[in-house]
């Protein structure tokens, strides 16, 4: 069985808008290709909220696209839904990791699904949390 990963907010966007902050930037073509290699990427509500929120204010994307990008998740990732558990996990989290309420909360997600890696510019590349979980930051390779 395939290892599980969790795809954060920052990948989502960075695929879905072009948003270019030097001509050399290539994390909008390196985000496409990462998420086209995972077969069901897991995700969360929070990541839902967080990049349609970004791609309605940012982008000036249509309520049509958004539900069909809303159907596509639906249909072709694992939405982990929230629970207590969880939310006690991500106070742990941020007791421990010093970690901001939003990014514990999507770590606790990852963990609750099983993951052993989650795709994320925000965190500490590398970092390993919980002796299971591994923070991998695609634009530094």
């Amino acid at each position: 069985m395939p290892d599980k990963v969790f795809v954060d907010t920052n990948i989502w966007l960075y695929a879905l808008l072009e948003v270019v902050d030097t001509p050399a930037d290539r994390r909008h073509q390196q985000a496409i290709s990462l998420l086209a290699q995972l077969t069901r990427p897991v995700i969360n509500s929070q990541v839902i909220r967080e990049t349609c929120g970004n791609l309605i204010k940012k982008a000036k994307m249509p309520e049509a696209s958004i539900q069909g990008l809303l159907l596509a998740w639906y249909r072709d990732s694992e939405v982990v839904t929230s629970n207590a558990a969880q939310y006690l996990l991500a106070s742990e989290l941020r007791t421990n990791n010093a970690f901001s309420y939003w990014d514990s909360m999507i770590v606790a997600a990852a963990l609750d699904a099983g993951c052993t890696n989650m795709f994320s510019e925000d965190l500490q590349h590398g970092q390993k949390i919980l002796g299971q979980l591994t923070i991998v930051n695609p634009f530094l390779a």
